[in-house]
């Protein structure tokens, strides 16, 4: 079912059953009104012919009696009349072939209640008592006029009914044509957009504030994907580059061999350089993996709680071995005012890769093979500074530096590396909802700062 026609019937349905309600609540409102208007009315008819007929006892003037009788066969529809005396005995029926047995509940009940009114079928019953003489007059009649009303007020209300469901359900479909029309735009808009041109944008110039929002958040997502999309062509296109470098010097190398007779140190210097591409591939492979899955993944709750300064600990002596000239100390800025300063909750593995990058990216690209780290500590967050001396980076490759593959100058100059250690590092921050900046400082000395949530604000987080 199209959202047209099922708002075309939800609508018409709401506004046919608000309709109804109140058609039913006027019909009701009116014979309720009718039947007092009646009602009232036979208690004037009795109150009056009560007067004429002590008039008539008094005068003894049968004429005037027939008189009124005459006007009151014009005034109500069946009029009844019973007039008790203080003994309750029938002195006196209009018309006189009036059947009494009819009336004989309602002079039972007199002595319990001197204002009766009841309805038998489509006759009205009306008791008007007369203290000072203790009389009882019963008066009955059928209102005609208001039936003809009623029955009459019941064709209106259902042609009125029915003109105004035709009347909303027409209404209703040119609403929805023109609250859909924008969406329908919106529609053929966004299937103009293809993967091919992701930089084509919705216009935002609807009159609707709801259609201009929903272009907006796609504008946004389409941005999201078109930087997805960039990073992945950047990638291929990279990869491609660094991977075809060592396989086209691993294969002029390897023909080189088999061309011609080696000694076997020109040997073991082919095999060397063989080794050392086939490790840039490994190296490469393994950093691509490692993005891969850290795309895939998000911040644990589950993780478990790591010391800061034990990670960096671990790290330092490691880094020694594998580097013995390297010069990397650890100092803290500021003093922890507690154990859990120091705390972050997280994956101790991944963030060992992640701080073993820096470290190594500056014993590599230091000019003096000497790397600092100075933790520092604020309100909610852990900062890791990692300082080395070397040139600085001039815009463009601060702009870059979390682009794959991107290798500043001094990068270029050294024969190992593929540009990805530092986006591993963003990535492992993203999960771990840190951030990590770059930084010169005075005397040439750069400074990246990683940037860590404690983990006690993180127990309070929903």
């Amino acid at each position: 079912m199209s959202f047209k026609l099922r708002f075309v019937l939800r609508f018409t349905a709401v506004v046919a059953l608000i309709l109804l309600s109140c058609f039913i609540a006027i019909y009701f409102l009116y014979a309720n009104f009718r039947k007092e208007e009646f009602t009232k009315r036979l208690h004037h008819e009795g109150e009056e012919f009560y007067g004429f007929y002590q008039k008539q006892l008094q005068y003894q003037s049968p004429v005037e009696l027939v008189f009124f009788n005459e006007i009151q066969k014009n005034i109500l529809a069946g009029e009844e009349i019973v007039i008790l005396d203080s003994a309750q005995k029938i002195v006196f029926t209009y018309p006189a072939t009036i059947q009494i047995g009819a009336y004989q509940k309602i002079i039972n009940d007199l002595k319990a209640n001197k204002e009766l009114e009841q309805i038998v079928q489509d006759r009205f019953y009306a008791n008007v008592y007369f203290p000072s003489d203790n009389a009882n007059v019963i008066i009955s009649g059928i209102d005609v006029i208001g039936q003809q009303q009623l029955s009459r007020l019941i064709w209106i209300l259902f042609f009125g009914f029915t003109i105004a469901v035709l009347i909303t359900g027409v209404l209703s479909y040119w609403l929805s044509k023109s609250f859909t029309a924008p969406l329908l735009e919106l529609g053929k808009q966004m299937a103009d957009i293809t993967g091919v041109d992701l930089k084509k944008r919705i216009p935002e110039n609807a009159q609707l504030a709801e259609i201009n929002l929903i272009a907006s958040k796609f504008n946004a997502m389409l941005a999201r994907l078109e930087k997805t999309f960039e990073f992945q062509r950047s990638f291929v296109h990279h990869a491609s580059h660094e991977l075809r470098t060592p396989l086209a010097t691993m294969l002029s190398h390897t023909e080189s061999a088999l061309k011609n007779h080696l000694s076997e140190e020109e040997y073991r210097t082919v095999l060397a350089s063989l080794q050392q591409d086939q490790e840039r591939m490994i190296e490469l492979t393994n950093s691509r993996l490692l993005i891969s899955q850290f795309e895939q993944q998000g911040f644990d709750k589950g993780w478990p709680i790591c010391r800061v300064d034990e990670i960096l600990y671990d790290l330092i002596s490691i880094s020694v071995k594998m580097f013995p000239d390297i010069g990397i100390s650890l100092v803290f800025a500021n003093t922890p005012s507690s154990d859990d300063d120091l705390n972050v909750r997280g994956n101790e593995a991944l963030l060992k890769s992640m701080f073993s990058n820096l470290i190594r990216n500056g014993y590599l690209y230091s000019i003096n093979k000497k790397v600092e780290i100075i933790l520092e500590f604020i309100e909610h967050d852990i900062l890791v500074h990692v300082e080395t001396k070397g040139d600085h980076l001039n815009e463009e490759e601060r702009e870059k530096i979390m682009i794959p593959f991107f290798r500043g100058q001094q990068a270029q100059q050294k024969a190992s590396g593929v540009g990805l250690g530092l986006t591993i590092v963003h990535r492992i921050l993203k999960m771990h909802r840190g951030s990590l900046t770059y930084t010169p400082m005075f005397s040439e000395v750069n400074r990246f700062t990683v940037s860590l949530p404690k983990s006690t604000p993180l127990k309070n987080q929903p």
